[in-house]
């Protein structure tokens, strides 16, 4: 009976080290699934997170646009600003489509400008000018043609005039591609230079007319053209404005005639050839 107690004992010590190593296995076992619990449930609410927002751009994107400003007087979907000849004249219609930061519009304001403003000055067409922001990309701060666009329509609003002699301000003074493009302030001197007064101050400083250049005027010109400058005169494309005086004969040549008697018109023309000269 002696012999029993010792071997009892190692036998007791064996059990136990097999149950505490059994426990200790348990306990581990219930560690990780606790771990992979808690991992699951983080990476859920993540994921729920993450799809709330992708949810809430989605929306934002898709959602119904409120109303886009435009001009008084212009309809919602008016793409362009009219100059010269009233609307129906029966005038021929010149439509041009320009970007404030396009140098090769700088270059086309070069030839044709003093043109165009006799075919404006004397009513020889309907001229629309449709603002561009293609070049957005290209200026440093991203949004340049859209803020000088904008500037542009929030004149025109309140005097026509003004607009025209500020667009020709901007392509005098035209800022090189890929820098950051007149600040706001700049764009303001100018405007008020073209004979702009306090009254389009706030629609220029709260931009308010760049939903209608991103959102109606720019969608309308990509679709005919995908740079600037596009001319057209009566919906066709008119290739040869690079051309001296081209522009105007062409003008002309659909019709047009200066808005003062067949004497004033006899005079137009024969400034045109002067300018081919």
């Amino acid at each position: 009976m002696a012999a029993s107690g010792p071997s009892q004992s190692v036998q007791e010590r064996r059990e136990a080290q097999r149950e505490a190593l059994r426990k200790q296995r348990q306990a581990e076992l219930s560690r990780q699934r606790t771990v992979r619990i808690v991992v699951i449930a983080v990476i859920s609410v993540i994921a729920l997170l993450l799809l709330s927002i992708a949810g809430y751009y989605v929306y934002k994107a898709t959602r119904p646009a409120g109303p886009i400003a435009s001009p008084a007087g212009m309809s919602e979907d008016q793409t362009y600003l009219s100059f010269g000849a009233p609307e129906g004249s029966g005038k021929p219609v010149l439509e041009i489509h320009l970007d404030f930061m396009c140098p090769v519009c700088g270059q086309f304001e070069q030839l044709n400008g003093e043109d165009l403003q006799t075919i404006v000055e004397d009513e020889e067409a309907t001229v629309h000018i449709v603002p561009r922001r293609f070049l957005d990309p290209q200026s440093t701060t991203g949004d340049y043609s859209s803020r000088a666009a904008s500037t542009f329509v929030a004149i025109y609003e309140q005097d026509p005039a003004a607009a025209w002699t500020f667009q020709q301000l901007l392509f005098q003074n035209q800022p090189a591609e890929g820098s950051a493009g007149l600040t706001d302030d700049q764009l303001w001197s100018y405007a008020q230079e073209a004979g702009a007064d306090e009254s389009a101050k706030d629609a220029v400083d709260s931009k308010k007319y760049m939903p209608w250049v991103r959102k109606v005027a720019e969608p309308y010109a990509a679709d005919k053209a995908s740079g600037t400058p596009y001319v057209e005169i009566d919906g066709t494309q008119f290739e040869t404005w690079n051309e001296q005086g081209a522009l105007r004969k062409a003008v002309l040549e659909a019709g047009g005639s200066s808005a003062s008697d067949a004497g004033g018109a006899s005079d137009a023309g024969g400034a045109s050839d002067g300018g081919q000269g």
